[in-house]
């Protein structure tokens, strides 16, 4: 027996020995490399190691089996058709409106020089995906003559406006377009990169105007800075004996799909953007057009009657100011558009959140969006071990149009500073 175990002893360490040899070989053929490369080629290798896929084409495929007999191609016009009908509610802007009126010469602050435009197209990656048009990006130089041409009252080429949407799965596989798909546009660089010179001149006219509270989109702002300040209030407010903080997550459907683009306009306008720069802004959203991609499989063109692209520059920048004047009672804080609200109670308080849910509601409905029951939340977060009190707490209510949704609540039973326990869960 003891020489069983010696034996086994000297090829378990033979085993270790080899184990550490081929790590050590790995990291040194398949990761130190890493080191260097861009963050592109990193996570395509970490995928690669990893054996995951770099597509969603299969989910796709997966969705099309399911829903159009595997035709992908019939797919992408059933996803488009949707994806159009988000905003059929809403009057499509058109050539009428008296932004494009404007007659005015172009100042020469606002003329773009050659400088100016070799410095973007430098900037952009040489493997950027490309939009309808499929020139990338190294073709694309000099082209300050052709934007500036712009300058005299000339629209944007509709070439400029179409866009190749990217079907992104929220869940692998989808289980449905409308609830599980996200539609991400891409437009031709060159359009990009205008869109880039127009908006810089637009941030610098909203400085300042734009809610303190708003942690989106905002150069120098992340998720990390909102969360620090919400969870430190929320844990100097729980300090306090019998005090909880209420918490009401909000959730807008489709977010940037059923925005009102007149509605928009007129925001826009109210903080004096310059005449030049609001005509260049409108007429990014006039005669929109895009198709749906999947893989080498294209819909027919569609042509939304409002909303803003997602993953275009001008998209978050018109969503911030189109929810900018989104105020309530108790503080609101927004990341784009997630928005969170929460009040600081005394057991023998009364709760008030209910009025600036109200308030969010109405809001909503006078500018053509909607809130989303299903994934909008409450939480009640305590240090009290006694939770008898949350049954004199009346339950959140989003009422609409003849009706009215309760929200799931979750309550948070805290141990100060050492971990958290979910109380209870009530729908």
């Amino acid at each position: 027996m003891s020489g069983d175990l010696n034996q086994a002893k000297i090829l378990r360490n033979k085993v270790n020995r080899a184990a550490s040899k081929l790590k050590y070989n790995f990291y040194q053929t398949q990761i130190a490399a890493m080191h260097e490369s861009g963050s592109h080629d990193w996570w395509k290798h970490m995928k690669t190691i990893m054996g995951l896929k770099t597509n969603g084409k299969s989910c796709m495929h997966g969705l099309a089996n399911k829903t159009t007999d595997g035709d992908c191609g019939l797919l992408a016009n059933t996803m488009n058709d949707f994806f159009v009908s988000v905003c059929d509610h809403l009057l499509r802007l058109n050539k009428s409106h008296k932004v494009f009126d404007v007659n005015e010469e172009l100042p020469d602050q606002y003329m773009i020089s050659v400088c100016t435009t070799f410095k973007a197209f430098e900037s952009v990656k040489a493997n950027k995906a490309t939009g309808p048009d499929n020139i990338p990006a190294w073709v694309l130089r000099n082209y300050a003559n052709v934007i500036n041409s712009l300058r005299e009252g000339v629209l944007l080429s509709m070439e400029w406006k179409m866009a190749n949407v990217i079907p992104l799965p929220k869940t692998s596989p989808p289980v449905s377009i409308e609830k599980y798909i996200k539609p991400i546009s891409l437009t031709p660089i060159a359009a990009k990169v205008f869109e880039s010179i127009i908006m810089k001149w637009v941030d610098e006219t909203l400085e300042g105007e734009i809610d303190a509270k708003q942690f989106g989109g905002i150069s120098g702002t992340s998720t990390t800075d909102v969360l620090v300040e919400l969870v430190h209030m929320w844990y100097k407010a729980t300090d306090k004996l019998n005090s909880y903080v209420r918490v009401v997550m909000l959730d807008f459907s489709k977010a940037f799909d059923p925005i009102n683009n007149h509605l928009l306009l007129d925001k826009l306008q109210s903080y004096g953007l310059p005449v030049h720069i609001f005509r260049w802004v409108a007429t990014f959203l006039l005669d929109r057009a895009q198709r749906v991609k999947i893989g080498n499989e294209y819909s027919h063109s569609g042509h939304p009657n409002g909303g803003v692209p997602q993953r275009k520059l001008s998209g978050p920048n018109c969503f911030l100011v189109y929810i900018n004047d989104l105020r309530t009672t108790v503080p609101l804080y927004k990341y784009v558009d997630d928005s969170t609200l929460f009040e600081i109670c005394d057991r023998n308080d009364v709760s008030v959140i209910q009025e600036s849910v109200d308030i969010a509601a109405r809001w909503t409905e006078q500018n053509d969006m909607n809130i989303n029951s299903e994934k909008s939340k409450e939480i009640i977060i305590s240090f009290a071990q006694d939770g008898n009190y949350r049954s004199t707490i009346p339950n959140i209510k989003i009422d609409g149009e003849g009706y009215s949704t309760r929200l799931p609540c979750q309550t948070i039973r805290c141990d100060h500073f050492s971990g958290s326990d979910m109380e209870q869960t009530c729908g």
